[in-house]
């Protein structure tokens, strides 16, 4: 009698055992990107860096699947903020950097607002306030041009255990860049900015009280660096994207209407799609279909045509 073999047991996986595999060895919960955006900010060192502080600290205090970490360098009146986190934590970190920047607006139009405290200092009020309009306003604003420069996905090693901020005075750049360049001007600009920041990112990770005060020329951290007007030519380029409109792509989901939905009647075998988009002599238009009537009334054609030639045949007879 035969014995029945059996196969063996095969471990099967679906791709979500193996997208859990993955994140298991890489001791992460999601999917982590890496996020370079620059901006022109109006407000003191200190300031500034107290804002993106407090942003942090309040994105890593909610649930997160991947905290968000990274680097804030910081100039007089320019910065550069690289972060690793995963997508949902740095858009949350986003928007909490623009609503902190929405009240601190609103609070200092509030403090700049005259203040009446009866009606028998009206008339002070308003002497002072007609001296107040020659004066020039003080400039409320916090982020005067921001713009994404870099968005890694899917990265496997994040560079940064912690977020810190640090500020330094960048060298000058010799020689001047051309705004109106090629595409691949810019391009090289990009990449020598980005080439930068890899040297700085191994730096940080080298030293945990990375600093860049009171740096020699010859420094090889100055040389790492960006300079103003390289990030000043990458603020006005108009091939990068400005970082508010991609932040609010992240909630947006557009309604996308094809070619054959906006065509009436509906594009059939009786209708070509590209019929007149296309010239006519194209070879690789479908012709339209030949309908009954119409073979009746070739056949009909071809018989008077005979006719006619039988007719000029028998007179020349």
């Amino acid at each position: 009698m035969l014995k029945f073999l059996t196969l063996p047991e095969l471990d099967t996986k679906s791709v979500l055992n193996v997208v859990e595999d993955n994140f298991r060895k890489l001791n992460l919960k999601a999917y982590a990107i890496r996020m370079i955006y620059i901006g022109e900010h109006a407000l003191p060192k200190e300031e500034i860096i107290q804002h993106f502080s407090r942003s942090i600290e309040l994105v890593n205090s909610t649930y997160c699947e991947i905290n968000v970490y990274g680097l804030l360098l910081v100039y007089d009146s320019y910065f550069v903020h690289i972060l690793e986190g995963s997508e949902d934590t740095i858009h949350r970190h986003l928007r909490f950097l623009f609503r902190r920047e929405t009240n601190w607006k609103a609070k200092r139009s509030n403090l700049d607002q005259p203040i009446n405290v009866d009606s028998e200092t009206e008339f002070l009020n308003i002497i002072m306030a007609d001296n107040t309009e020659t004066e020039d306003v003080p400039e409320r604003i916090m982020f005067r041009r921001l713009k994404l420069v870099m968005i890694y996905h899917s990265i496997r090693t994040l560079l940064f255990t912690k977020w810190r901020a640090v500020t330094a005075r960048p060298p000058s750049l010799i020689g001047k860049l051309d705004l109106f360049g090629t595409l691949q001007d810019h391009l090289e600009q990009l990449r020598i900015f980005l080439n930068k920041l890899t040297k700085i990112c191994a730096f940080a990770k080298a030293d945990e009280n990375l600093s860049f005060e009171g740096l020699k020329v010859v420094d090889p951290k100055m040389e790492a660096l960006p300079e103003v007007a390289l990030i000043d030519f990458l603020l006005q380029s108009p091939h990068i994207l400005p970082l508010r409109e991609t932040a609010a792509l992240h909630r947006q989901v557009e309604d996308f209407k094809f070619y054959f939905e906006e065509v009436w009647p509906l594009p059939t075998q009786f209708t070509p799609r590209f019929l007149y988009k296309l010239k006519i002599d194209d070879s690789f238009v479908e012709p339209l279909p030949v309908m009954p009537w119409e073979v009746v009334k070739k056949e009909g054609d071809d018989e008077e045509r005979d006719e006619r030639e039988e007719h000029t045949d028998s007179s020349s007879d």
